[in-house]
């Protein structure tokens, strides 16, 4: 008797523990995000920049063309001056920043190396 409370005990725990494997090791990954966050010179947060992410212009170690696909869309920083871009892969990656204020244009221009799984934040000013 006692060795077959044993037994089912043994297989309980095993049936347990390859459950809880099993759905620990489905999860997600996580994104790979830039946070991009604008400022004026004076140290102001900038409210609807736009901001874009590109490789156009770089080459890769190997030497190849680096991936147009990687480039995105203009899009607006919002009340805190940031904005945010998600991908799937590490890359290096050039940012452009522009905001037009009546008649003046201000601009920047950075560089952000996404790390896979990570948040990545990069304050960039504009003058």
């Amino acid at each position: 008797m006692r060795n077959i409370n044993f037994k089912s005990l043994l297989i309980i725990f095993l049936l347990t523990f390859s459950v809880a494997f099993f759905l620990s090791s489905c999860g997600k990954e996580k994104e790979t995000i830039a946070i991009i966050v604008v400022k004026y010179s004076n140290g102001d947060l900038v409210h609807k920049a736009q901001v874009r992410l590109h490789q156009d212009g770089q080459i890769s170690a190997g030497g190849e063309d680096v991936d147009p696909d990687l480039a995105t869309g203009w899009q607006e920083t919002d009340v805190n001056g940031s904005v945010e871009f998600t991908f799937d892969l590490e890359a290096i990656l050039n940012i452009n920043v522009v905001d037009t204020v009546g008649n003046d244009i201000y601009a920047g221009n950075d560089i952000i190396r996404l790390l896979k799984g990570k948040s990545v934040t990069k304050i960039v000013e504009i003058n």
